[in-house]
């Protein structure tokens, strides 16, 4: 009798035990739990594997292939694969660089910023590579396109005023006019799936956060997020209830996630970018910070591709599964 009790309250016991791990017992350092991960398990899973420096990837909007940027034919390219990895091309070949490549929200064309014209001017061309025109042209550099959802606006970073501000154009170039001022260190613009606002990171507040700003006028700022940790480059979920980011509050750069309100920030992975790159400086190296960390959401809303760091400090592309 006496055993068949120790068997039960043995059993009894890896219950609580086994609860106690998926449920967790809370934390006070911005973590959900220690075992958060259980919640949705997210998977990594690198795309490029290879010595090339890969990075700044965009998914295109029905989620089969990925525009981004890599140095493997010996300068900075845009080039295109499968969502998979599989089908490489090379979508262009310049002696001058390419980066930051955006798409319309029909999948027919991609935005990006080049230096092919003397300095660096916003750029589109057709997805599969054909028929670059630029569609600015001034001689401080225009950099970071983002699409509007309805395919009508074009966002971007500008050093016009010497101050690097948020602009919004008309898709074809027309209308070029200034959104944010007083900042210099606006970067990174990203519309939401509405078009109504547009988010993008900024130092205006000493560090690095989250801002949300009104496309239409321009005088409406929300701050996002207030830590005392770098919070950069947003990007909307297709559905606009949340923003993917990165993050400095775990102690390593990492993804986080965020409601479009500013509630209930959580991170999304732990110690990815161990091998990170040098915290970049907003005045000399703004080019090479903001295209670097760039993220990507698939339209599913299960999916976001980044650009994670090998040991060696270049980039690879990587996708993270949230299902």
């Amino acid at each position: 009798m006496g055993e068949k009790m120790r068997a039960r309250n043995f059993k009894c016991l890896l219950i609580i035990l086994a609860a106690i791990l998926v449920g967790g017992s809370g934390c006070r350092n911005g973590y959900q739990s220690h075992f958060w991960g259980l919640a949705l398990s997210p998977k990594v899973a690198k795309l490029t594997h290879d010595s090339h420096d890969n990075l700044n990837p965009a998914l295109s909007p029905d989620g089969k292939q990925i525009a981004f940027v890599s140095d493997r034919s010996g300068n900075y390219e845009i080039w295109l694969m499968n969502a998979d990895g599989s089908g490489l091309k090379n979508l262009t070949n310049q002696i001058a660089v390419d980066r930051y490549p955006a798409w319309s929200p029909d999948g027919s064309k991609i935005v990006f910023a080049s230096t092919r014209s003397g300095n660096w001017d916003i750029w589109v061309m057709n997805a599969d590579g054909s028929g670059p025109q630029p569609i600015t042209n001034h001689r401080m550099a225009d950099l970071s396109p983002a699409w509007s959802r309805d395919g009508s606006k074009i966002a971007f970073v500008s050093y016009r005023d010497l101050e690097y501000s948020i602009y919004i154009m008309d898709a074809e170039g027309q209308n070029q006019r200034k959104l944010t001022t007083g900042g210099n260190g606006d970067w990174g613009p990203v519309f939401s799936p509405d078009g109504k606002q547009i988010a993008f990171t900024s130092s205006r507040s000493g560090g690095g956060d989250l801002y949300l700003i009104d496309t239409e006028t321009g005088t409406q700022y929300w701050r996002l997020t207030d830590n005392p940790a770098r919070d950069m480059i947003p990007a909307w979920s297709p559905d606009g209830r949340q923003i993917a980011f990165v993050s400095e509050r775990g102690g390593d750069r990492d993804l986080w996630i965020i409601n479009s309100d500013g509630t209930s920030p959580q991170p999304l992975t732990r110690g990815i970018y161990k091998h990170r790159r040098p915290l970049y400086d907003v005045d000399r190296e703004f080019v090479e910070g903001l295209g670097y960390y760039a993220l990507s959401w698939s339209p599913d809303v299960k999916k976001i591709v980044y650009t994670s760091v090998r040991k060696d400090g270049k980039g690879d592309i990587s996708i993270l599964s949230m299902e």
